[in-house]
């Protein structure tokens, strides 16, 4: 009697422990201007490292059981399929997601028929455009030509000219239609938008020069407004656990492990703030983190000095 007792506490226990390990979130597909996003049911998800797969609900929702992760924890996706679509981020699988119980990963993805539809429509209308705008522009030279309005040597270097940017223009076309196609209107920013526009338009190089204004050039192709709000929510969900952190002195000095997972979490959290241009709220992370790192380390500890010098280097470009 007392040996099932104590199996049923242990069975209790293990699926207490489960539950606290689960990682939820949803499966949409992108949102276009005529038609809004809807869950999708059926997702095949699996995740680096748990043998087990999970199957979105009707509702486009899952949970994973990933036994051993902690709040925080970097979690990979390995694998996300549904026969006829495609995930609208070709770069989320590379990627950490954070595991947190709290909250939840929302998955975007595509209707491959879609896709195809709006990327062959954009291409069609770049190309016309592209051929129109050669031909205006060169029969222009031809007239200046003829006309001895402009010298040989110029003639054959606003040619060459030509040329080039028709070449260039043509380069942009197939990875712009992609960038359109894979748009998702539910996180779109007004900049994102009139990108978009520009493209619609076949104003590929206005659009291209707008995106490497706005945005890191060597990631211009993958940010945007879902990757912000995960990015977003991430921020919100780590800084909680540091300021819970910092209220728990007693907790930290107890459990240095717990200590060091905070840590990391801080500097993960900065990283964030980085990304997002907010270089003095990351300032304001570290120095969070600087504290702790002192109590369990002390004042003069190489750790802490470390610390203190990146923030006084992130602080020199305020």
């Amino acid at each position: 009697m007392v040996k099932k007792i104590l199996l049923s506490w242990v069975l209790l226990l293990a699926t207490c422990f489960a539950v606290a390990q689960t990682q939820c979130g949803v499966v949409r597909t992108i949102a276009r201007p005529d038609k809004k996003s809807e869950v999708l049911s059926g997702v095949v998800i699996r995740f680096k490292g748990y043998p087990n797969a999970v199957i979105t609900s009707d509702d486009g929702s899952f949970d994973a059981v990933l036994v051993g992760k902690n709040e925080g924890d970097a979690i990979y996706f390995q694998s996300i399929r549904k026969s006829g679509y495609d995930l609208r981020d070709n770069g989320f699988l590379s990627r950490p997601s954070t595991f947190s119980t709290k909250v939840g990963i929302e998955i975007v993805m595509v209707d491959l028929e879609q896709l195809e539809k709006d990327k062959e429509r954009i291409e069609n209308n770049a190309y016309r455009v592209a051929e129109e705008n050669y031909k205006n522009k060169l029969a222009i030279l031809e007239e200046q030509k003829q006309k001895s309005e402009i010298t040989a040597e110029k003639y054959r270097s606003e040619l060459l000219e030509l040329q080039n940017r028709y070449e260039k223009y043509l380069s942009l076309v197939g990875e712009m239609a992609d960038r359109y196609a894979r748009s998702d209107y539910e996180h779109l920013d007004s900049i994102d938008r009139r990108i978009n526009k520009c493209i619609e338009d076949g104003e590929l190089e206005l659009a291209d020069s707008l995106i490497h204004t706005v945005f890191d050039p060597y990631t211009v192709l993958d940010r945007n407004r879902a990757a912000k709000e995960e990015i977003r929510k991430r921020i919100e969900f780590a800084q909680a656990v540091i300021d819970k952190a910092r209220a728990d002195i007693e907790a930290i000095q107890r459990d240095k492990e717990y200590a060091l997972r905070v840590i990391r979490l801080g500097e993960t959290l900065a990283e964030e703030y980085i990304m997002n241009g907010d270089t003095e709220k990351a300032v304001g992370c570290l120095e969070n983190t600087l504290e702790i790192i002192i109590l369990i380390y002390g004042e003069d500890s190489e750790e802490a000095d470390s610390m203190k010098s990146r923030i006084a280097q992130l602080r020199e470009t305020l």
